[in-house]
């Protein structure tokens, strides 16, 4: 069994964590535990169903790998706490300051979802400005304009195999210098 440490980034805890690597676990509980609780009791104001919730959502991560692989574990985590609080106010009814509070925190998420985007995106340009003039061009309009590969080719006039070519080459080196950037590259953009 692999020795894990804090340093190691979610994605490697998650592979370890599909080979039921106890200490990766136990770091990923240390490094989220306490911040899913103070989420959950923001909304519940209740000691004993916050911890309740972070124990269910860490026991499923250990016993249920979800269907989908995660790409980003801390959305995930939030997610899965923002439904187990869900069912725990739809069990014991749902009171106006709990829609308050639900409502507020969800603005905030979102504010702070916008801003997170923004930053990572203006990260992707600066990492994509290291490539070479015709492979970036290409990237910008086929990630960011969104112009199909084959008008992208007739503009430029070259094949569409060169066109495919180089986008293959920017997301190879977006993957080799952050393998985040590939995760959200499709879903952002």
């Amino acid at each position: 069994m692999k020795h894990t440490t804090s340093t190691q980034s979610d994605f490697d805890l998650l592979v370890l964590l599909q080979k039921k690597d106890v200490s990766a676990m136990e770091t990923l509980y240390a490094k989220y535990w306490e911040k899913l609780y103070l989420s959950a009791y923001k909304v519940l104001k209740n000691k004993i169903a916050c911890e309740d919730i972070v124990q269910e959502i860490f026991i499923d991560l250990w016993q249920k790998p979800p269907q989908n692989p995660i790409h980003n574990l801390s959305a995930y985590l939030y997610q899965a706490t923002k439904y187990k609080v869900f069912m725990v106010l739809r069990k014991n009814k749902i009171s106006n300051e709990h829609l308050e509070i639900i409502k507020r925190l969800q603005q905030e998420q979102s504010s702070y979802d916008s801003r997170a985007a923004m930053e990572l995106k203006d990260e992707i340009i600066q990492t994509l400005d290291q490539l070479p003039n015709k492979c970036r061009e290409v990237f910008y309009m086929s990630r960011f304009q969104h112009i199909p590969n084959q008008e992208i080719a007739d503009q430029m006039g070259i094949s569409k195999r060169t066109v495919e070519t180089h986008i293959s080459h920017a997301i190879k080196y977006l993957r080799g210098v952050k393998e985040l950037f590939i995760l959200l590259l499709s879903s952002m953009f």
